[in-house]
């Protein structure tokens, strides 16, 4: 059963063919629980939680202000008074510095460098465009099937926002950082060589 499972795992174990495949990506829910094991090793980690946090933050401000330098990413600091625990850093796409070269372009020239780690989020995309908010009755058959759907545009911030998102993770270990200055010239090469992908 893949009920409140994470994405990946449900899109993995539904079949393609299967009726509720197309569903699989919401995983009808997040994973609210955790395994016993990393239960347990979260709670022997828990010590070490401000040493991660502060190594994060050292990263983040490293990619902040590096890829806020190159042409095609924009990034948004994080506001006075506010600490993030940087699951991520998101940058917005822009195409129009970059000759209009699409997302999918530049994000498989950064795979070519190397940086595996930069990703288009999917499954984390406005819950308009998602099969269970389009076609609920495949999975709530006592739901009406004459309530309006939601069309695209009917968001046009969020829309905008999901399709020109890339993301990569923030590493929090001090040896991480020549790690993170390598995304950084994958990302500053893509860009500067962004008319040979057009």
């Amino acid at each position: 059963m893949t009920f409140a499972h994470y994405n990946k795992r449900a899109r993995n174990e539904i079949p393609q063919g299967h009726p509720l495949a197309r569903y699989a990506v919401t995983g009808a829910g997040l994973k609210l629980r955790i395994h016993p094991l990393a239960a347990a090793l979260a709670h022997d980690q828990l010590t070490r939680l401000d040493t991660y946090l502060a190594g994060r933050d050292e990263t983040a401000a490293y990619l902040l202000r590096e890829l806020g330098e190159i042409p095609g990413l924009e990034v948004t600091p994080m506001p006075d008074g506010v600490k993030s625990s940087w699951y991520a850093l998101t940058a917005t796409y822009r195409p129009d510095q970059l000759g209009g070269l699409p997302l999918e372009h530049f994000h498989q020239a950064l795979i070519a460098e190397g940086a595996t780690e930069f990703d288009i989020p999917d499954s984390t995309r406005p819950l308009n465009q998602l099969p269970l908010y389009q076609h609920p009755a495949h999975l709530f058959p006592g739901y009406p099937n004459t309530r309006p759907r939601y069309r695209a545009g009917d968001f046009p911030v969020a829309e905008h926002a999901h399709t020109h998102t890339i993301k990569l993770p923030v590493w929090h270990r001090e040896q991480d950082l020549k790690l993170a200055e390598q995304y950084v010239r994958a990302a500053r090469k893509v860009s500067e060589h962004h008319k040979e992908l057009l």
